[in-house]
């Protein structure tokens, strides 16, 4: 009868093995044998507390290892460790040589907090089998528990050199390199682990998360996304999908998922301070405030929480209030470079400044660091470094900031610079001839245009502080809309031009201006910030012939190095390599050169921010008269203006006139070479 129940427990016939075990044990009550199997059988069912019943009355018959492994496994299963490491001791005891009750006996000892009497478990069993893979993982796991990161790496990749379809050692191998800042290696970890098993939700999330470490967005919301297909109420999912979509500027979406793990966990710090982030993003400043504040009772010493307070403050103008919040993060958390960098930003450092010594101090393990952080550590030197009279060591800072930023970022110079040329092939005098008068004839826009750093914030704050008109900042309006006309147009902008309906030059405008008007319901003139629509000049007259447009300019070096120098929020990729920024101011001076060929001069105002901060009075009221309004007193006291600026130049243009950057400083001929030659401007003269 005990053969052929063990036939069909082999066979996996399980029940049909259960009903002659109980028959068996009917007859012989103390039937060792039968007793052991059974219990195991019901073990392997999921039924522990059976089993336990059943070892037990094997165990008062017989002493064996076999009898007390099994008694332990059932009591490891119940999650009674400590009773089971009795067990799993008296079977090693009775048998050295039992593999199975080390290794049962090294995860109830783990269980229990023992480690380094694990450690020793799992060290015999090795010494007898080295490639015993649960083995090498079990002990990897302890090492990575241990903070012993290189330890936990080399068991993990033994364990895989026993088993390469090790789905859980891939997985923590991936975790522990993603720690040590080997983000690439770590995908690959994680993405070999969801190849054995694509279920693997823990795995896709770390992938999710080491990818967003080397910013590849798109491939990590992806994997974000899949998580939360599996598993909506994985928060963590949901922070760091909103966490991307912030940074790309689309915070509607962003606040959605920052709501849903709210929703689930309402004390979790990072969604609240993440999307008041977002919050500061669309000008909610004062939802922004309020939620880092509630954030900071939930946790006194949430330092971000602090952080992106500071940034809010500084944005509606109390920049003290902002810089006393931002050293407080510093003061809490001066092993992270996000808070330096703020502060840094905000104010100007001074030597001896807490900050440098907690920049300098992360320095040595900046390689651990995601590349974000390691951009911010880098850019906030090249301030520090600039505030305190070290501008040289500061450049050093930024070279190498820009250089992994634009390791890290994809720019197709070929693309952007054609793109241009293309646009000057196709907004001919002829075609703006054609097409003149043909849009929306609202006057209330008024489009700010220029590269970044050139000046442009301190022209709508001056603008911003007259009482008739309201400054939206960057707005995304004429973007997207020109990205909607290539998307349903047979061609791509700008050849799409060519063939445009007059009435779709109208409806263009009219929906720019709607969109526009909603911000500023009373206001006579709007102005949208957003620098890059310098592409988009032909068509911005085209579709609102009665616009105005000012066109910033600033000293081409000056104007790059400043571009340099600043990690942006918003995305402009061709800023991080010299040679890349002089190639592309050059063709957008091209451009803008063709603009002023081709649109009435009236409409287009050049502005030189050199002449604006020597002149203020003369080059404002120019400024205010291009948009036909009268004189505004209010314009010469703009930093005094009550709104919010979302800039990188947030803390200048709270100061009554900001001349420092005329005439910056400039690093030697050799480092300075690649962005002059992109220029083409004479080393010599421009030294």
């Amino acid at each position: 009868m005990f053969q052929q129940a063990l036939a069909l427990h082999r066979q996996g016939r399980l029940e049909d093995a259960a009903g002659l075990y109980m028959a068996l044990l009917v007859a012989e009550p103390a039937h060792v044998d039968g007793l052991v199997h059974f219990g195991v059988l019901r073990l392997g069912q999921g039924r522990p507390a059976e089993a336990e019943v059943l070892l037990r009355r094997a165990a008062a018959v017989a002493e064996t290892a076999e009898v007390h492994g099994n008694l332990a496994a059932a009591l490891q299963a119940m999650g009674r460790h400590e009773e089971a490491v009795g067990h799993y001791r008296r079977a090693v005891a009775l048998r050295p040589d039992m593999v199975d009750g080390h290794f049962g006996l090294a995860a109830c000892l783990q269980a229990l907090g023992q480690r380094e009497a694990a450690i020793g478990c799992y060290e015999v069993i090795l010494a007898a089998e080295p490639g015993h893979a649960e083995a090498q993982f079990g002990l990897a796991t302890l090492f990575a528990e241990l903070g012993r990161p290189d330890e936990a790496i080399a068991c993990y990749r033994a364990a895989l050199a026993a088993d390469a379809d090790f789905a859980e050692a891939s997985h923590g191998l991936g975790v522990m390199l993603a720690g040590k800042g080997g983000s690439e290696e770590a995908i690959g970890c994680f993405q070999q682990a969801l190849d054995v098993d694509p279920d693997y939700v823990d795995s896709r999330l770390q992938l999710g998360r080491a990818l967003q470490q080397l910013e590849r967005d798109d491939e990590a919301m992806a994997a974000y996304r899949v998580v939360l297909q599996a598993e909506p109420d994985r928060t963590v999912a949901h922070y760091g999908l909103a966490t991307i979509l912030c940074r790309q500027h689309r915070e509607e979406e962003a606040i959605g998922h920052f709501q849903a793990a709210l929703v689930r966990e309402p004390d979790d710090v990072l969604a609240m301070v993440g999307m008041a982030g977002a919050l500061v993003g669309m000008s909610r400043h004062a939802e922004a405030i309020a939620l880092c504040r509630q954030a900071i009772v939930v946790q006194p010493d949430f330092a971000p929480a602090m952080s992106v307070l500071g940034l809010a403050l500084a944005e509606m103008g109390d920049m003290g209030a902002a810089v006393v919040e931002c050293r407080r993060a510093v003061a809490l958390a001066p092993h992270h470079p996000e808070p330096c960098f703020n502060l840094a930003q905000l104010t100007k450092v001074r030597r001896g400044d807490a900050v440098i010594d907690a920049l300098e101090a992360m320095l040595p393990r900046a390689a651990a660091l995601s590349v974000r952080e390691q951009c911010l550590l880098h850019f906030a030197l090249g301030k520090a470094y600039d505030d305190i009279g070290e501008a040289d060591r500061g450049f050093a800072h930024l070279l190498e900031g820009n250089a992994v930023k634009r390791r890290h970022i994809k720019y197709n110079e070929s693309y952007a610079l054609s793109g241009m040329d293309r646009i000057r092939t196709v907004f001919t005098a002829e075609l703006m001839e054609a097409r003149r008068g043909l849009g929306d004839m609202s006057t209330q826009p008024v489009f700010i245009v220029g590269m970044p750093r050139s000046g442009s914030t301190l022209v709508e704050q001056v603008l911003a502080s007259h009482a008739s008109v309201f400054g939206a900042g960057e707005r995304l309006e004429l973007p997207r809309a020109v990205d909607q006309l290539a998307r349903h147009g047979a061609l791509p902008f700008p050849e799409t031009v060519w063939t445009i309906a007059e009435t779709e030059l109208r409806r263009m405008g009219a929906g720019y201006v709607a969109s526009l008007r909603a911000l500023g319901p009373d206001a006579m003139r709007i102005t949208d910030k957003m620098l890059a629509n310098f592409h988009f000049v032909g068509l911005i007259h085209l579709i609102l012939p009665q616009a105005r447009i000012i066109h910033v300019i600033r000293d081409p070096v000056d104007n790059c190095l400043s571009c340099f120098s600043k990690l942006f929020s918003f995305e402009q990729r061709f800023t991080y390599d010299l040679g890349e920024l002089g190639r592309f101011h050059c063709a957008y001076q091209r451009l803008m050169a063709h603009w002023r060929a081709v649109v009435p001069a009236h409409v287009l105002l050049e502005v030189h921010y050199e002449r604006l901060v020597a002149d203020l009075g003369t080059e404002a009221r120019r400024i205010v008269a291009h948009c036909g309004l009268p004189w505004d007193d209010a314009c010469l006291a703009f930093h005094e203006t009550a709104r919010p600026v979302h800039t990188a130049s947030v803390a200048q243009v709270r100061q009554p006139i900001y001349r420092g950057s005329v005439g910056r400083w400039r690093p030697d001929a050799a480092l300075l070479r690649p962005l002059l030659e992109g220029l083409g401007v004479d080393g010599v003269q421009a030294a």
